[in-house]
């Protein structure tokens, strides 16, 4: 089934679904009895799946090093937390 073939069987206008499927608006539970009468996949697994897909792509940008504190990410930053640049004191003997 193409996008517009599926917006149309949800009763969902291009433009309409479009802007849900981007993200730009959310689905409301009117939306989401459409698709599940549409797909056959209960109310219930679409948000689950939704979900489980949304800490899944965050765990993989978290491992990829993706995710980080701005202030460590500054030009000049990462030197002096790798020792480049510190307190300036004598090493114990």
């Amino acid at each position: 089934m193409t996008v517009k073939e599926f917006a149309k069987a949800c009763g969902f206008g291009e433009d309409y679904w479009y802007k849900r499927q981007n993200f730009t608006r959310p689905l409301n539970l009117s939306d989401l009895e459409r698709i599940s009468e549409v797909t056959g996949v209960s109310i219930g697994d679409i948000v689950m799946d939704s979900k489980r897909h949304a800490v899944e792509a965050a765990e993989r940008k978290a491992r990829s090093g993706g995710y980080g504190l701005a202030a460590y990410n500054t030009a000049g930053k990462q030197e002096a937390i790798n020792g480049e640049a510190g307190p300036d004191y004598d090493e114990p003997a």
